[in-house]
Order: structure tokens, then C-alpha cells, then sequence
């Protein structure tokens, strides 16, 4: 009997895709347009087997680094999750404790409170000494193996997937996986901006390594690329205390001569997925000089701070905030109080309203009890 996806299903992906895009303009043409007929177009190309990715469109960000990200259609999106919904059991239990990207329950506060607890367990609060290997890898969504990772998710779900779809998801792997969206994109940005992102940040037409960072599936891409790598380290050179987020890795242990023995190993076994590790910024230390890791410092004795890199960056924002309307400017600064809370910024938090420039004094106050700004003379955000 044939695999076929049936409306409400695809809906319910359509229900997860809408999620904080509402606003977006992709989303409202597919939605506003006709989101019946749209949806249904989509359902007849994945049961008739004639889908393919449309065009992408091509941004330059530059925070916290200078890099491409590419968007996804609101359709492709759509697939991305249908997709993700279907897989997302089998791959949770290929993935350890210490993956915490783009994970339910998981992400970058789950990872430093695993990171701290390691820190505390190791040196028994400071007690004894502790060590840590930092690994950071060099471009390492634009050196994924495409082909590589594709068959990876392939046999993953030829021999662990029990649904009932496991015949549109195999049709569907190496069309989501292998598409190079440099082929066929639309950019999105200044031209003078896009020359100067690094050559490892950026996707090569021509190449077959390289993943779209943006995309639901390119995230589950990069859990999936180093879950060998990541067993590999806690069952065979037996160092449990083990956290990635994406390319960064924080190894913790007691023994400082472990983790150089075992640097070597663990570059060689990156190199199977093709992954260089960044020699400047890998490094063995000592845990009391505090470990930098997804923006803050952790200690040994359970404290964190934030990293001098994410003051500045907080300051750059506040100095050059722009606005164009009142709800806008709200929505900036509150966002980035929320985010510094992440911090314990308790003393930057108390600064924030100095930074912001001098005339919107005049528009917004900030309450200190509340931690929070809102608009002189109205209630309704006070």
C-alpha cells in the first residue's frame, strides 16, 4: 500500500511551522493566498513524488560573527517540520545527555547549568582540582558532508523508524539533505557585506559540503554529524563529563594529563566527519581560571558570569537601538533585559536605561522593581 500523508497531518505541520513567523512576508502570501489550495499543492507534490526545495533567500548576519544564513520557502519550512515531527523520537535516543542544541528541554541554559554541575561535581565545590578541555571546530556547518549526513538520517530511519511514513521520509531525506540551496538563492543583502563573510562561513555553489544554517533539519543535521563523535568520547576514552552546544565542546575531568592524551584521538575521530578543530581556540586549563562557554565564564564553585564579549556586544546594541514606533522600541529593549537576565547582569540591568540614547529618555522609563521599561503617561505598558 502506498505511503500517503493526509491533510491533517500536514496541517499539523503547517500549525508548528506558523510559530513565531506570523509576521513574516513568505508566511503571509502562502497563508493570505489561498492557504487551502497552498497547503493541497503541497500535499500532492509529497504524495506524487514531483516535491522539490524552492528558492532560498540568502542573509549576512554580523553578530555575533559574519556569517550567511539562508531562509527557507514557508512551504519547505512546512516539510522541515512534517519531517522533524516524524523523526524526533528515533533521533533523541541516537543523541547523548550532554547534545543540548535544538533540543526539547534542552538548549543553551540547559547546557551551562550541565557544564556548572560537571564544574562542582569534579572539584567538589571548589575543593579539588579541576580541568577542562575547550574544542572549538573551524566552519563547521559550511564542512558538513552532505551526502554524508544524508545517509546517515537514511539508515537511521531504515532501521529505527516504526511509523507509518517511512517511505515518504526515505523519499524525502536525500532531497532535504543534499540540496544546496547556493545553487539557486535570492539574496537578501548588501553585496559589499556578503564579500567580506570568511569563506568558511559562506555556502560554495559548487561544493557538496555544506548546510544551510537557519533550517529546522540543518540543526538536527548537526546533532546527528557528531553523535559518533560524542559516544566515542564518553564510552571509549571514558570522559563522561562531556557538553556540546553545536561546535562547541566542553570536556571537564580531574586529570589534566587525560585530557592531553586524549586530544590527539579526539582530532583524528573529527576528521572521519571532516571537521578541523580550531587550534586557537582549543585549549587545556584549569578550571579556577573560569571556563568560557556560550557567553558566560563558569567557576569550579557554581558561579557564573557573563563573558567581557557579551557586555560589549549588550552596550553596542543599547548605543545604537532604532525604532520605528513605540511598540518596536518596547519590544528591542525589553528583549534585551530578558536576555541579560539570562546573564545574572544584576549590576548592567541597573545601567541599561543610561546606555540607551538621550532622547528616548523622553519616550520610556524604566522600573527597577519590574526590571522592565515602559511608555511615559501609558498605562497599558506599565
Amino acid at each position: 500500500m502506498k505511503d500517503i500523508i493526509k491533510f491533517e497531518e500536514l496541517y499539523e505541520a503547517y500549525i508548528l511551522c506558523l510559530k513565531n513567523k506570523k509576521n513574516k512576508a513568505g508566511t503571509y502570501n502562502f497563508v493570505n493566498y489561498d492557504l487551502c489550495a497552498n497547503l493541497m499543492n503541497l500535499l500532492e507534490e509529497l504524495n506524487n513524488r514531483t516535491y522539490n526545495p524552492k528558492q532560498s533567500n540568502c542573509y549576512v548576519i554580523t553578530d555575533p560573527a559574519l556569517r550567511e544564513i539562508y531562509a527557507a520557502q514557508f512551504s519547505d519550512r512546512i516539510v522541515q517540520h512534517f519531517y522533524m515531527k516524524e523523526i524526533e523520537n528515533i533521533l533523541e535516543d541516537e543523541l547523548i545527555e550532554g547534545c543540548c542544541s535544538c533540543r526539547k528541554g534542552k538548549g543553551t541554559d540547559y547546557a551551562l547549568n550541565l557544564l556548572r554541575n560537571y564544574l562542582v561535581q569534579i572539584s567538589e565545590n571548589g575543593k579539588k582540582d579541576c580541568y577542562f578541555l575547550k574544542i572549538d571546530l573551524s566552519g563547521y556547518f559550511m564542512s558538513i558532508d552532505r551526502k554524508q549526513i544524508s545517509d546517515k538520517f537514511f539508515q537511521l530511519i531504515e532501521n529505527k523508524y516504526n511509523g507509518k511514513h517511512k517511505e515518504t521520509l526515505l523519499y524525502l531525506t536525500p532531497i532535504i539533505f543534499e540540496n544546496n540551496p547556493a545553487l539557486n538563492c535570492k539574496y537578501k543583502c548588501n553585496e559589499k557585506i556578503r564579500n567580506k563573510v570568511p569563506d568558511r562561513r559562506k555556502m560554495d555553489s559548487k561544493s557538496d559540503y555544506g548546510m544551510a544554517i537557519g533550517n529546522l533539519t540543518a540543526q538536527a543535521g548537526s546533532n546527528l554529524n557528531l553523535s559518533n563523535f560524542d559516544k566515542f568520547v564518553i564510552n571509549e576514552l571514558r570522559l563522561e563529563k562531556y557538553v556540546r552546544y553545536v561546535d562547541d565542546i566542553v570536556i571537564v575531568s580531574s586529570e589534566k594529563d587525560k585530557l592531553t592524551k586524549s586530544l590527539p584521538m579526539i582530532m583524528r575521530k573529527l576528521e572521519e566527519t571532516h571537521q578541523k578543530v580550531n587550534v586557537k581556540k582549543t585549549k587545556i586549563d584549569t578550571a579556577y581560571h573560569g571556563v568560557k562557554f556560550l557567553g558566560k565564564v563558569s567557576y569550579p564553585y557554581g558561579y557564573q558570569k557573563p563573558s567581557k564579549q557579551v557586555i560589549i556586544r549588550i552596550y553596542q546594541k543599547a548605543k545604537t537601538i532604532k525604532y520605528t514606533s513605540c511598540e518596536s522600541l518596547l519590544a528591542k529593549v525589553n528583549s534585551q533585559i530578558g536576555n541579560l537576565k539570562n546573564y545574572n547582569c544584576r549590576n548592567l540591568i541597573s545601567q541599561y536605561a543610561d546606555l540607551l540614547p538621550k532622547e528616548l529618555e523622553q519616550t520610556i522609563k524604566f522600573d527597577k522593581d519590574k526590571n522592565k521599561f515602559y511608555l511615559k503617561n501609558n498605562e497599558r505598558y506599565s
